[in-house]
């Protein structure tokens, strides 16, 4: 129980208000009228800067 508690109950919680903030985000994004582009499509991911 207390290892719930100790290591099982914060990661929870921070993945709960991670949720919560991304999806007001895209709402409020959304009602701007900006359209996010997918993280799919981040030149980052599909171009990395170092090869390794």
């Amino acid at each position: 129980m207390a290892f719930f508690i100790g290591i099982a109950c914060p990661w929870i919680l921070v993945i709960l208000l991670d949720r919560l903030s991304e999806s007001r985000r895209l709402s409020e994004l959304e009602s701007l009228g900006v359209t996010p582009r997918p993280a799919g499509h981040s030149s980052y991911i599909t171009k990395p800067d170092r090869p390794y």
